[in-house]
């Protein structure tokens, strides 16, 4: 599946893309973002390091991202920065660890497309179409 497949519009007119979740995302209008295949998932996984107190049984989080992910985001980029010209995206939903991983590099995420999801119903497990996670 190329990125242009991997990309739909919601009923706001908005596009947007799966990053790397192998699951999909449905929206409180009914559209859904396909998942992306499991070897593409784990390819462009998040890694987790954990600081691990061994007294309290405590761990502490924090995330790294490969050479994989940090490839991939620039083909993302590529195809926002051309957005004005061919609207071709608005936003690309990644994991919040990965979000996290991003600021904590130092990484201009608002001037981005990068994105956590914003989920509006918990029980059902639908996402806002209006709103993303920085």
């Amino acid at each position: 599946m190329n990125k242009e497949e991997r990309i739909i519009t919601l009923s706001n007119g908005k596009k947007v893309a799966n990053f790397s979740s192998p699951h999909d995302f449905t929206f409180v209008d009914g559209s859904v973002l396909p998942a992306v295949s499991d070897e593409e998932s784990n390819r462009l996984k998040v890694t987790f390091i954990e600081d691990l107190d061994e007294e309290t049984g405590d761990v502490t989080l924090s995330f790294e991202l490969s050479d994989d992910v940090y490839t991939e985001m620039d083909k993302w980029m590529m195809l926002w920065e051309l957005n004005g010209e061919y609207n071709w995206l608005n936003v690309v939903f990644c994991c919040l660890p990965m979000i996290t991983a991003l600021h904590s590099a130092g990484y201009d995420v608002k001037n981005s497309p990068f994105r956590a999801i914003r989920q509006e119903d918990r029980i059902k497990k639908l996402l806002s179409i209006d709103k993303q996670s920085l």
